[in-house]
């Protein structure tokens, strides 16, 4: 009998032991909103507000291109149940459209009220990290720390050009550019927790931190109109932008300067147990006072 109990505490022990070493992989959803950063173009205008230019009027609100809502998929590994180190690629699946409006502007001579909307096109940011766990059974604290690599950064732009020439008729030209970045390294930083819901799955929730300005680089021209009419593009230049240029009277090469992707989200998602590499007990750990075939087993 004292043999049969001893093992049928140890199998119940053995049962509990919950691996946390090995690969893993995690899906999540999160949606982010704008960190206070660069909110001002090359030529000082605002990415998102408004300007009265006749009284030098502005309204500035924060902005980040990679605001809105994201996906996020990662691959990671536990050296132990507190160290490890992850992948994530962070996709905007739908980021937020900014919208600047300057009146009374001199365009070409006649006073133009000019709009111009720019939003990011599927972002897409990996970040590899470094992560800690508490190391809790049933939940779990964790924090990870790494680099942002901005893999796809590219903005697509419409500058609305609205104004009454002369005759009183009014004339709209709405030009469309795609405006790409050049690579520039970011931080990236999350707190949260995870609740196991069984030894192979898990579902978590934590706040992130995106600290990301990379410079613009590019600036093409892909659609013109002229009334609602389509015009042709062929022969359309190009604008340059570099921290070391020669900069035109036409503005054809310009300085650059830093496009916001900074953001602060909420993230929710789910994580997959891939490979086992160690074990540690997800139940109650046993002693030596605990099971014991040296003690005698006392009936009630």
């Amino acid at each position: 009998m004292k043999k049969l109990i001893t093992g049928i505490l140890i199998f119940t022990t053995l049962t509990n032991i919950g691996y946390t070493q090995g690969f893993y992989l995690r899906l999540g959803l999160g949606y982010a909103i704008p960190q206070a950063g660069q909110t001002l173009d090359g030529t000082s205008q605002p990415y998102n507000g408004s300007l009265n230019d006749s009284t030098l009027q502005y309204k500035v609100k924060n902005t980040s291109f990679s605001a809105g809502l994201g996906a996020f998929m990662g691959v990671g590994y536990m050296f132990n149940e507190h160290v490890g180190v992850q992948l994530d690629g962070n996709l905007g699946i739908s980021t937020k459209q900014y919208s600047f409006t300057e009146s009374n502007y001199n365009y070409q001579g006649v006073l133009s009220n000019v709009t111009v909307q720019q939003q990011a096109k599927s972002p897409f940011i990996v970040i590899p990290s470094l992560v800690l766990h508490s190391g809790g059974n049933k939940i779990d604290l964790y924090c990870r720390m790494g680099l942002a690599l901005p893999i796809s950064t590219k903005i697509t732009q419409n500058q609305i050009i609205v104004n009454a020439p002369g005759t009183g008729a009014l004339t709209e030209n709405d030009i469309s550019l795609s405006v790409t970045s050049s690579f520039s390294l970011g931080f990236a930083a999350a707190g949260g927790l995870s609740y196991n819901i069984s030894d192979k799955i898990k579902i978590w929730g934590e706040i992130s931190l995106l600290s990301l300005s990379p410079f613009i680089k590019e600036a093409d021209i892909t659609a013109a109109s002229y009334n609602g009419q389509p015009q042709s593009i062929t022969g359309a230049p190009t604008y340059k932008f570099s921290k070391n240029i020669a900069v035109d009277s036409n503005g054809y090469n310009s300085p650059a300067y830093a496009q916001p992707f900074s953001n602060v989200g909420i993230n929710v998602g789910v994580t997959f147990q891939l490979s086992k590499g160690g074990s540690h007990s997800s139940g109650r750990k046993g002693s030596n006072e605990d099971i014991d075939p040296n003690k005698p087993f006392r009936r009630r």
